[in-house]
């Protein structure tokens, strides 16, 4: 009975404080892809930037830690081209809705504070387009495109799960109010195509995200 006392007495500062926020977020981000050439060494891929925008959901358990949770729609772009020979440009746009769960600690003053955030997140490719050149291997010819990249059950890996983290400022301009901008980075642990046994071709994408976000706090 003691001990039950004990937790509640401690969890009472805790459940004082507790507060949930909504909000709202966007930016920019630079995904890079992380891909095996083997046998493609004249090939390079650039990275290339594309667009995040989500809604938020906040829980602080105290002045300084608390639990985030976002459903975000998030682009992870590349560029595919020749090294050496300008024959081929293939510019991809790959739509992902991700799931990032993570613990949130912050620090700082009541009006301005620092904080970090740092969990996993799970997502879902939802589509793919490309657009740009190639060559004819029938009679030299350069022809431009832009379509739609169809997906294959034995060929692409849609679901995606990996680590994420961050830090940011946030300002909290009003009694109910507050923005934030934060410097993320997502980690892929998944292939985005699925590795035979002969062929180990691993394609993992890695995403520095650069956004800004406004809050309720109720």
């Amino acid at each position: 009975m003691k001990k039950t006392f004990t937790m509640l007495a401690l969890m009472l500062p805790m459940l004082a404080f507790a507060q949930w926020r909504v909000g709202v977020n966007g930016g920019a981000d630079l995904n890079h892809f992380i891909i095996d050439k083997q046998y493609q060494n004249d090939y390079r891929f650039n990275d290339r930037w594309g667009v995040t925008m989500g809604i938020m959901g906040q829980y602080d358990v105290t002045d300084w830690a608390g639990v985030r949770v976002e459903l975000d729609w998030t682009q992870k772009n590349y560029r595919q081209d020749r090294r050496n020979l300008k024959i081929c440009d293939y510019q991809y746009v790959n739509n992902y809705l991700q799931l990032p769960v993570m613990g949130t600690f912050s620090f700082g003053g009541q009006q301005v504070r620092g904080f970090v955030n740092l969990g996993v997140y799970g997502g879902y490719w939802l589509n793919s387009r490309r657009k740009g050149f190639d060559s004819s291997n029938l009679n030299g010819r350069t022809y431009e495109f832009t379509e739609k990249v169809d997906f294959y059950d034995n060929r692409d890996q849609r679901w995606d799960f990996g680590f994420v983290g961050g830090g940011g400022v946030e300002y909290r301009f009003a009694r109910h109010w507050a923005a934030q901008v934060e410097l993320r980075y997502y980690y892929s642990t998944v292939s985005t195509v699925k590795v035979l046994d002969v062929v180990k071709d691993y394609r993992y994408h890695s995403t520095l995200a650069l956004q800004a976000g406004v809050w309720y706090c109720f």
